[in-house]
């Protein structure tokens, strides 16, 4: 009997197999779509659609335990996007009316006698499902506030405009609400909350409306003010001390719904925006939160790196996906109770700072919690601790910006979880995770950081829409044509006027307009060139040095002002303000010692230069620059080399103006070629770059002559390059507007 008890056992411990969705019925007429985990049971489909048209029933479909497609009786296809329907035009008259407006239909909009139009006179039909421009308003100026208007799409209820008046708003059918359903008319003749819109569930901002929309109101929530400064009740800025009298929370929605891919993308997204706080004059804390089923703090604001960016990007690029294991529900809850939890030990610490401190919170998520409750109520309670009353105007001091994570996400939830201020927006969500990253991206274009030194970005984070430009924005490629030759160099952008590169690039005969000068895809000429004074070739050969390279040093004045953008930027330089902000060095103790200590803190320090292996095809090469002992070996080697034995003293030829870099021990260095000359030897800090020297000349080249491709370094083989450290004061009376230091 006991053999079949056993039998019946193992029979019943079989599992029975999982069912397979039918994968026939997930194709979609004009689209396309991708599948996770073959059909089985949690796979997933993500449909997407030509430009104007969205997917119908449904972004996605999941394989069910039942083993049939969410929405699987509805045939899925590409529907045309459609924009909302204006219901009226208050105190004036739109056209043409129609039951449904489609992309690239245009509203023209009329207002009554008596009543001043607000707004654009024609609004277009975007791809995106919204309307251009702002919103149209027909006013007669004679309410205390003005008139709020309707957006399209909505109806408005009351038409008092008196102090504390309210209005309320309610979205047609199908239409979702972002922004505030109700406003009152304060004091200060202004709506509280933010102006709604109307949407369609398809309806997504574009990467240029966020990065527009968010910059301008993440740099009014963060810039600080003249303490002398006389501010409006219209004006919503703060004072933040520059010792960092703000924090900042990232969280990071790491659920089953928004999956792995957009999580990671999430995590590029954060570092992003640590690198965008960066520009601002002052250092906040930050706390980095990843959340599922429970909330797992990445970086604490107690933590002592919590105000070193850096080190907040390392920690966050270092968690994964994978650490909230099987726990994958969404517990936005926990999240932003890990948020107040934070708070609450810093109130507990200083009440007095915490209640003079900013906070900004950075969400990124779906928006479908199924666990722990509603996260408005937390929301609610970290208003409580911040003491933000309806009346104590201490609105200022929160800021909740949500971002949509996903194809899928809920509308309402995200809206409802977002500050509501007048004049900003705070929820956001995209057509895709790459439209988000692309997004935060083009944040940097903005004007307060446009002009910063040392900023690019990581190859990995071009995309399909970034530009190669991008990655080395400051490199300038140099064509001097002569008679017979043309001489090719390398340069760097340390101003909208100036390329900085190697004296030995030119000839004093040189004439202008044969030197041409390409940077970010544009083309410049040389108004001027100017080699260093002391820069002589000819000038040590009674040393047996036949060519010398010492002070090996130009600028090249362009022929017309650059204007900065992603494309195009400033390298930071040594011993400039530039500088000491990229280091987070200010105050006037700073001296250009302390940037070379930070900088080259040791006998072998990491730096990298710019090679061109093909044409247009730029590529780092990282090498270590020798100091100390290390730069007493390689001056110790290069006598060794054949060309130089007959010279007495080879400090005559390699001075102290030089930095060295290359050899094969205790690692091999990859060499400079012919056409790097006069391009800058960097040094990473952080996620900023800093120019310490140009690149002059080497012992052996041991590149092909031909096609100037690398080969095997041979011993010997270094590379000398001039130090800007030594060459700050020649670099200040030509460059003054770089603030150079002493």
């Amino acid at each position: 009997m006991l053999p079949l008890i056993l039998l019946s056992h193992i029979a019943l411990s079989i599992a029975a197999p999982s069912p397979v969705c039918d994968l026939d019925k997930i194709a979609i007429a004009n689209g396309n779509y991708t599948m996770s985990n073959g059909g089985n049971v949690s796979s997933k489909v993500e449909y997407t659609c030509p430009e104007g048209m969205y997917p119908y029933p449904a972004f996605s479909r999941e394989c069910q335990y039942n083993g049939r497609w969410t929405d699987e009786n509805v045939k899925a296809l590409c529907k045309a996007v459609q924009c909302p329907s204006p219901t009226i035009l208050e105190n004036g008259a739109f056209s043409p009316v129609k039951r449904k407006y489609f992309t690239g239909d245009v509203l023209e909009f009329q207002c009554y006698g008596g009543f001043t139009m607000f707004g654009p006179e024609n609004r277009t039909c975007q791809a995106n499902g919204k309307w251009s421009g702002d919103n149209t308003i027909c006013d007669d100026l004679e309410g205390y506030c003005p008139n709020p208007g309707t957006p399209i799409g909505a109806s408005k209820y009351g038409s008092s405009y008196k102090i504390e008046s309210k209005v309320k708003y309610e979205c047609n059918s199908g239409l979702r609400m972002y922004g505030s359903n109700e406003r009152i008319c304060m004091e200060n003749k202004r709506w509280s909350g933010a102006e709604p819109t109307c949407r369609y569930p398809y309806t997504y901002d574009t990467p240029k409306e966020v990065a527009k929309t968010f910059s301008a109101s993440l740099s009014e929530a963060i810039e600080s003010s003249n303490p002398d400064k006389v501010v409006g009740d219209a004006d919503r800025k703060i004072q933040v001390e520059k010792d960092g009298l703000m924090n900042i929370f990232i969280v990071i929605d790491a659920s089953k719904s928004v999956g792995p891919e957009n999580f990671k993308t999430a995590k590029n997204i954060s570092q992003v925006f640590i690198e965008k706080m960066s520009s601002f004059d002052f250092v906040p804390r930050y706390g980095v939160i990843s959340y599922a089923t429970v909330a797992k703090p990445i970086v604490a604001l107690s933590d002592h790196e919590s105000t070193e960016g850096y080190k907040v990007i390392e920690k966050i690029n270092n968690y994964n996906y994978s650490e909230h294991a099987d726990k994958q529900g969404t517990n936005t809850w926990a999240a932003l109770r890990a948020v107040h939890n934070m708070m609450s030990l810093e109130h507990v610490r200083n009440a007095t700072k915490f209640l003079l401190t900013k906070n900004v919170i950075l969400l990124m998520t779906d928006g479908k919690f199924n666990m722990g409750g509603d996260p408005t109520g937390e929301v609610k309670r970290i208003r409580e601790l911040l003491n933000i009353t309806k009346v104590n105007k201490r609105e200022d001091f929160l800021d909740i910006y949500v971002f949509g994570l996903g194809n899928d996400v809920s509308d309402i939830e995200i809206n409802d979880i977002a500050s509501k201020k007048a004049g900003e927006t705070h929820t956001f969500k995209m057509g895709n995770i790459n439209d988000m990253k692309e997004a935060f991206y083009k944040m940097l274009e903005d004007s307060q950081t446009i002009q910063m030194c040392g900023l690019a970005r990581e190859p990995e984070s071009l995309g399909n829409d970034g530009n190669k430009h991008e990655v080395f924005p400051w490199i300038a490629k140099i064509t001097i044509t002569r008679k017979k030759t043309e001489e090719k160099c390398k340069g760097s952008v340390v101003s909208s006027d100036f390329v900085l590169t190697a004296a030995h690039c030119f000839h004093p005969e040189d004439e202008l307009h044969n030197i041409n000068i390409k940077i970010g895809g544009d083309h410049f000429k040389a108004e001027q060139f100017y080699r260093h004074p002391k820069y002589n070739p000819a000038g040590k050969q009674n040393k047996n040095v036949n060519r010398s390279f010492d002070y090996d040093l130009a600028l090249v004045l362009l022929n017309k002002k650059i204007e900065f953008s992603r494309k195009i930027r400033p390298i930071c330089l040594p011993c400039t303000s530039g500088t000491s902000w990229a280091l987070k060095q200010r105050g006037k103790a700073v001296t250009c010692s302390d940037h070379e200590k930070t900088l080259l803190p040791s006998e072998w320090d990491k730096a990298m230069f710019v090679a061109e292996e093909n044409t247009d095809d730029l590529r780092w090469k990282h090498v270590h620059i020798r100091r100390g002992g290390k730069r007493r070996s390689c001056l110790e080697d290069t006598k060794k080399y054949k060309n130089f034995k007959h010279i007495l003293d080879i400090k005559d030829l390699v001075t102290d103006n030089f930095l060295c870099t290359g050899g094969t021990q205790p690692k091999v260095d990859p060499q400079t070629c012919k056409g790097d000359s006069g391009g800058p030897l960097i040094v990473k800090y952080k996620q900023r770059f800093i120019q310490v020297g140009v690149i002059s000349w080497g012992t052996i080249n041991s590149c092909d002559k031909k096609t100037g491709k690398r080969l095997s370094v041979p011993e010997l083989s270094y590379d000398f390059h001039t130090d800007l450290f030594q060459m700050g004061d020649w670099l200040k009376e030509e460059m003054p507007e770089l603030e150079f230091m002493a």
